[in-house]
């Protein structure tokens, strides 16, 4: 592999951990590479230019330079605030962060995702579009990595899917008109899939649903893994959850 030198690139930091004495071990996101990993030397260190720049939620104007799979930082700065998540918000952040690393393969950039990223942490910063920001961002997610929904027509018909009607939508087929007998897949309302293809605002019943439907597609692709930021999540907040559930809120969870 030929040497790689970069400079001026958007990006985010997605996870760090110590390395060595005094570095750290990045995995980072940016717009016109994709995951990038990296070490970021004597970042640790008092007097180190990265002190305090390479934290989550904060664009970051990033620069790297070797031959392997790990690269080495050269450049971090600010490239504007950052999103000061909180609560929840700050947990969902993880979770997107998670599903980064778990689903996107390092070097390959999807700059659609990337922008709607973005867009998706600022959205976190308000508890009330928290739902529909991270079922969007799911939605998006799955179709850059090759496993977008069929949300425009009954496949048994070829007819549009019609807000009224029930269906049954079975993940990498699509969804079906639910029959009495057929408990295949997971139930769905036309009203669900149409909005969640328009990406317009979600009733309460279509948040359940496609919850339920993502969940379930995530659950096949991830084989067996785990996502520690659910665990966490529900670890935290299953009490006070299931409070607001009694009294019919809506929960920004998650998957």
């Amino acid at each position: 592999m030929s040497q790689v030198r970069v400079k001026g690139e958007p990006g985010f930091v997605l996870h760090w951990r110590p390395y060595s004495e005094s570095s750290l071990l990045l995995e980072l996101y940016s717009r016109s590479y994709g995951r990038i990993t990296a070490i970021a030397k004597g970042a640790r260190g008092k007097k180190s230019p990265y002190r305090g720049t390479l934290r989550p939620f904060a664009l970051i104007t990033l620069g790297w330079s070797g031959k392997g799979e790990v690269k080495t930082l050269t450049q971090g700065e600010w490239a504007g605030p950052g999103a000061a998540l909180a609560g929840s918000g700050l947990f969902c952040g993880f979770y997107l962060n998670e599903l980064l690393i778990k689903f996107l393969h390092r070097y390959d950039p999807h700059e659609r995702l990337f922008d709607r990223y973005w867009q998706c942490i600022h959205e976190l910063l308000n508890e009330g579009d928290q739902e529909c920001a991270l079922r969007y961002f799911e939605k998006v997610l799955l179709e850059e990595i090759g496993y977008g929904l069929q949300l425009e027509h009954d496949q048994t018909s070829g007819e549009k899917i019609l807000p009224t009607s029930r269906y049954r939508y079975q993940p990498g087929v699509g969804a079906f008109v639910e029959q009495t007998d057929d408990q295949s897949g997971i139930g769905i309302h036309g009203e669900s899939l149409i909005s969640l293809r328009a990406e317009s605002p979600l009733s309460q019943r279509s948040q359940r649903e496609v919850k339920q439907l993502h969940r379930a597609i995530f659950h096949n692709l991830l084989e067996g893994r785990t996502l520690v930021s659910r665990s966490v999540y529900s670890q935290l907040y299953t009490s006070d959850s299931a409070a607001k559930s009694k009294s019919g809120a809506p929960q920004p969870t998650p998957n």
